[in-house]
């Protein structure tokens, strides 16, 4: 008789990850993980000593997963637009994950901006960001941070059904808040260079 194949940690996570899009993280339980997977819980928990670590795990794991989603176009020239698409497609079509990703206690961190910047999709962003509008780092960073917040309202309200825009038009709203962002940006620069009297 062939000896039973051993469940691996990728494998519970990427069923912990199942469970999330379908029911929502709440669902991950050691049990549910371990009934999906056709197990005791008993190799669930040699693979994550608590239910915190697995619950972590499943949160990392998800934000690898939809980090090598996003970098798929980093070298687009439309990279940014791609993004703020990808987030209001996650936002409709997958609530569950969104929650986790942008609603949940996992994304935490006592300065926002260095919680961002620790992903690399977001860092990358930022680079095509100034690259784009080739404002000073402390504007671009004011800028970057204001549509970014922009963009998750909109599609925390799309993801919560209080939102029925389309993705066309909340990328176009965004859009042009950022570019309005940008031209008061280049104004405050001309006046502080003594552009305008």
């Amino acid at each position: 008789m062939a000896p039973k194949q051993k469940i691996t940690r990728e494998q519970l996570l990427e069923i912990a990850f199942d469970i999330t899009r379908k029911e929502g993280f709440s669902a991950v339980t050691a049990r549910s993980v371990a009934k999906a997977a056709g197990c005791s819980i008993q190799p669930v928990f040699s693979q994550f000593d608590t239910m915190e670590a697995l619950r972590s795990a499943t949160f990392d794991y998800a934000c690898e997963h939809f980090m090598n989603e996003i970098m798929e176009k980093k070298d687009r020239p439309d990279f940014i637009a791609c993004t703020s698409r990808w987030v209001l497609n996650l936002a409709r079509k997958e609530p569950n994950l969104f929650h986790l990703l942008y609603l949940s206690d996992s994304f935490q961190g006592d300065n926002l901006w260095n919680v961002m910047m620790g992903y690399e999709s977001n860092s990358k962003m930022a680079a095509v960001f100034r690259e784009s509008y080739g404002l000073e780092e402390e504007e671009c960073k004011d800028i970057f941070l204001r549509g970014y917040l922009l963009l998750h309202g909109i599609a925390t309200m799309i993801a919560t059904n209080h939102m029925n825009f389309t993705d066309d038009e909340a990328a176009e709203m965004v859009k042009r808040t950022v570019e309005d962002m940008v031209a008061g940006a280049g104004r405050r620069a001309a006046a502080a260079s003594g552009g305008e009297s």
